[in-house]
């Protein structure tokens, strides 16, 4: 969960990750640091939490100081990220197995809590509407940073596809969601697998 840590091995693994930084508590150097070097739009969201609590698109000066206050709300430390313009893609995994992409388009600002768990708050589409060249990296990026977080079982593995086609990698969701509007069933029912079945076989790699 702790998006500073998994940045860190991202880099190293490869991943292409969009310019950040990490903000303790208190230093108000380092946000006006941010300011300059990162530069509006950007996103502010806490080190720990999930599901975009916390999380504040930015897009001018006057509401960076909002945003810093929520976000410190739930962690100690905070990033401040550069704001990559694209479509957002997410990767569900199962086992070692990539299972596809799927784009979502938010009716919101940007895939806030709003648009994650309200009926209509946004639209999917399965597979995501890229080049098959841009799909298979994006597939390929999301096992490799599974395997990259020591994951086992299943997770999702959220992207940014900017407009060269380059996945930014965004998080990990070492538990992903598996409600009614949850993406990882809704990219299983894509690949063919049934909600029934996608549950079994987590239990079955669970056992293993």
């Amino acid at each position: 969960m702790n998006k500073i840590i998994s940045k860190t091995l991202f880099r190293a693994y490869g991943l292409s990750v969009g310019p950040f930084t990490v903000i303790p508590r208190g230093d108000r150097k380092l946000i006006a640091t941010a300011e300059k070097e990162i530069g509006y739009p950007m996103v502010v969201k806490p080190s720990s939490e999930g599901s975009s609590v916390g999380v504040s698109l930015v897009q001018g000066a006057e509401a960076l100081e909002p945003a810093v206050k929520l976000a410190f709300q739930y962690d100690p430390e905070i990033l401040i990220e550069k704001y990559i313009k694209g479509m957002e893609v997410q990767v569900g995994i199962l086992g070692e197995r990539a299972l596809g992409a799927i784009e979502i388009v938010p009716k919101d600002v940007f895939y806030s809590y709003k648009a994650k768990y309200e009926k209509g708050g946004s639209e999917h589409f399965f597979p995501a509407r890229v080049p098959d060249e841009v799909y298979r990296r994006t597939l390929d990026a999301g096992l490799l940073a599974h395997r990259a977080l020591g994951c086992r079982g299943y997770s999702r593995v959220d992207f940014i596809i900017d407009n060269d086609g380059i996945p930014f990698i965004l998080e990990v969701n070492t538990l992903p969601g598996m409600t009614a509007t949850s993406l990882l069933p809704e990219i299983a029912q894509g690949a063919g697998i049934p909600f029934p079945s996608l549950v079994e076989e987590i239990l079955r790699l669970a056992i293993r």
